[in-house]
């Protein structure tokens, strides 16, 4: 908890480390530690008891004040000695051996989801929202909020995303457009395409595709459409399994939402703004851990997160 939790000092913590680098990526650790450390592995402390700092409230990531002296001296690229023509290693592997520790919770700061913030894109007006049927209580309704997605802000290859949608009729069915570009054209017009006459918008388009639906666009030509109903307050959420691989890191996704909305317009369709996430991970790191036995021949493994040390 950022600006709260602290951590009294731990010692002492009794620990052996060895170093190695591996041609094995991160993408293909296997769950067998021995599977995974290189030809040169060099035991650089054995047993040695370490004190870990106390960590006060930290608003952030904390400084990097787990150091760990190594007595034996690692260069990374170095061992063994490599001639000017050898390609530098793929990876570091650090191995870890926590023989034994004092009891209570020592958390450490660990690299995990990478961050790319969504980007809006297109528009959308205000008569593109939802009008609540008149009711005697109500004769005279007011529109909502105009139709609205909120990306994850974690987009990483392997993993699942999230697109939550907002202000969708209640208890309606609401579609999702999906593409990897927001180019191209939407029944053989350019997009954007307005799903109304901009030069009279209470008529048909001139083509007389559309019925009225003013301030309504479409940004997306859908390569996938994704459906789901919104729950009693207007709102759903859709997931989906991202794809594996680094080769999609920096690909984006494109998306916009439509719901259906009997009372909105004589289409009786609504549209959002697009919105753009681009693929951020994995992070090029491997987590292989097995708790409560220090000579375990097999672990857990977690892609895209690794604790923050620093080594010397």
């Amino acid at each position: 908890n950022p600006g709260a939790t602290t951590f009294a000092a731990k010692g002492f913590v009794i620990m052996t480390m060895a170093l190695s680098t591996s041609a094995r990526k991160a993408e293909n650790v296997t769950t067998t530690f021995d599977d995974n450390h290189g030809q040169d592995r060099t035991l650089v402390f054995a047993s040695v008891p370490h004190m870990l700092p106390a960590q006060p409230a930290q608003a952030g990531v904390r400084a990097a004040n787990i150091d760990l002296i190594l007595p034996v001296p690692w260069i990374y690229g170095m061992t063994p000695v490599r001639n000017n023509n050898q390609p530098a290693p793929d990876s570091l592997v650090v191995e870890l051996q926590i023989e034994s520790q004092p009891p209570g919770t020592y958390r450490i700061d660990n690299i995990g989801n990478c961050s790319a913030v969504p980007t809006g894109f297109g528009t959308v007006g205000p008569q593109c929202a939802h009008l609540p049927a008149a009711t005697a209580a109500n004769p005279s309704p007011s529109r909502l909020p105009v139709l609205h997605v909120v990306p994850g802000l974690s987009l990483q290859a392997g993993s699942p995303y999230t697109w939550a949608v907002q202000n969708a009729p209640p208890n309606a069915a609401v579609f999702l457009s999906v593409n990897l570009s927001s180019q191209g054209t939407f029944l053989g017009q350019p997009l954007p395409v307005p799903l109304f006459d901009p030069a009279n918008p209470s008529m048909p388009n001139p083509p007389g595709l559309f019925y009225a639906a003013p301030d309504c666009w479409i940004h997306i030509s859908p390569a996938a459409t994704l459906l789901g109903i919104s729950d009693a307050n207007g709102n759903m959420a859709v997931t989906v399994p991202i794809a594996a691989g680094r080769v999609f890191v920096g690909e984006s996704l494109f998306v916009q939402a439509l719901a259906y909305s009997q009372t909105a317009n004589p289409l009786q369709v609504i549209a959002s703004a697009g919105a753009q996430s681009t693929v951020c991970g994995p992070l090029g790191i491997a987590r292989l851990y097995q708790f409560g036995n220090a000579t375990a021949p097999t672990g857990q493994v977690s892609r895209g997160q690794g604790a923050v040390l620093e080594l010397r």
